[in-house]
């Protein structure tokens, strides 16, 4: 099982057990079902739970109840400044003489009055307004830091999943990559000791390209072709067996054929 201790050793960060809906032990896992663990257990997004969280919600219906009645006194003012349009409209000569302070209105007068409490009436609730919509910034972010904080002990283990799942798809490429080498690497080594078995031109015993191996490298080819035919495959088996444990007799072997290995 997976050891959770400080990253100053090269080891993970994560303190505690992972939370309890998520698999307990993840060592035996490959990079790909770590990916689906990691996707399976991804919480959703903190922006997208607040959208829902019944406090965030009661706040912005407390603002929107303050919204619908401060729409309504703005369409009065604005129907009350359509009404002292057309009254100008048609009254021009008095609508000038009552501006110059020569004529008084009664009729302007009282929707000058009306106009004027309907302003009053649409800054109160404005102001209202106004502060209930920073009442909703401040439950949404206090939710919002809630649900960060209930989040961070699954956030934390899913980003050592992340962690684990990047090394071991470095492994697991490391690994693919290896393979191919050693699979070259038999395959080389397949047609040398086949050159050599039939005498091609540069593999007898002083030939150029023969004597241009190591002698280390001649021994086990003549040993390998000296074999009955039926246990060469069963000694190449072997012989990949022996690379895959010993990574420095596959180095060797590998530059001693002339391929390229890091």
């Amino acid at each position: 099982m997976i050891k959770f201790v400080s990253r100053t050793h090269g080891q993970t960060a994560w303190q505690g057990k992972p939370p309890e809906s998520v698999p307990q032990s993840v060592d035996h896992m490959t990079s790909a079902e770590l990916r689906a663990v990691i996707i399976e257990f991804q919480p959703p997004d903190a922006s997208v739970l607040v959208e829902y969280d019944h406090e965030v919600l009661a706040a912005r219906q407390a603002r929107d109840s303050l919204l619908a009645p401060l729409h309504e006194v703005r369409l009065k003012l604005a129907r009350v400044g359509q009404q002292l349009d057309r009254w100008r409209s048609a009254h021009p000569l008095q609508a000038r003489l009552n501006e110059l302070g020569l004529m008084s209105s009664g009729y302007l007068d009282k929707w000058r009055a009306i106009r004027e409490a309907l302003e009053r009436e649409a800054q109160e609730l404005a102001d209202h307004a106004d502060r209930a919509q920073e009442r909703v910034g401040d439950v949404e972010k206090a939710v919002h830091m809630r649900i960060m904080r209930e989040q961070a002990p699954l956030r934390d283990y899913l980003a050592e999943l992340e962690r684990l799942e990047r090394q071991k798809s470095m492994q697991e490429l490391v690994g693919r990559w290896q393979t191919h080498e050693f699979d070259n690497a038999l395959t080389v080594f397949k047609m040398i000791a086949l050159k050599r078995e039939m005498n091609a031109f540069g593999y007898d015993d002083n030939g150029a390209h023969w004597q241009a191996l190591p002698q280390s490298l001649r021994r086990v080819v003549d040993n390998f072709n000296h074999l009955p035919r039926e246990a060469r495959p069963v000694a190449l088996d072997r012989m990949r067996s022996d690379i895959e444990l010993n990574r420095d007799d596959a180095r060797k072997l590998m530059r001693e054929m002339g391929l390229n290995w890091g």
